[in-house]
């Protein structure tokens, strides 16, 4: 499964909620600013979903992301991605709740096989995870660190059960 891929399932199933008045949770938006009477210049963007799920007082922020190597690499949220790790980071901070919504594929190795599995992990800026990465000695994300500090999401009809994910966490629907 690509990015793209998955982005377009949480899309369906975030539509899907919302036709049933379960959570308004949606893309964000591009953003643009004109630059001259006739120029627009594109806004880097922030994280690919957000929105509201009832009996949560606070807004619901994250990035879906597919990982088929062995740990994702966070790189690209030191600089041209670096908004939308920050603008997470600062939300949480006023009670957001705030992740990576990350996809690992199944990956056949020599000796062993990982199995297929989707986790919601954490963006909190009191997290230990974020403070390492802050001071440059965390650099990727692997399943080891999904399996310490984040939950595991189920999946029920080839659609991730985001609902459930929100229980686990704490939020009382």
């Amino acid at each position: 499964m690509t990015g793209k891929e998955f982005e377009d399932i949480v899309t369906r199933q975030c539509r899907r909620y919302r036709e049933k008045g379960l959570a308004c949770i949606g893309r964000y938006g591009v953003q643009a600013i004109r630059t001259s009477p006739t120029d627009i210049m594109t806004i880097k963007s922030l994280p690919d979903f957000e929105g509201l799920v009832p009996k949560l007082p606070n807004q619901v922020i994250f990035d879906a992301k597919v990982c088929s190597q062995a740990s994702f690499d966070l790189s690209p949220f030191r600089d041209r991605k670096k908004r939308q790790l920050e603008h997470m980071l600062e939300r949480s901070r006023y009670g957001a709740v705030c992740g990576f919504l990350i996809h690992w594929p199944e990956r056949k190795l020599k000796t062993k096989t990982e199995p297929e599995a989707t986790w919601w992990f954490p963006v909190h800026f009191q997290y230990r995870f974020w403070i390492a990465f802050e001071v440059a000695e965390t650099r990727r994300l692997t399943r080891a660190d999904c399996e310490e500090y984040g939950t595991e999401v189920q999946w029920i009809k080839n659609r991730p059960d985001l609902l459930s994910l929100f229980q686990k966490l704490g939020i009382d629907l």
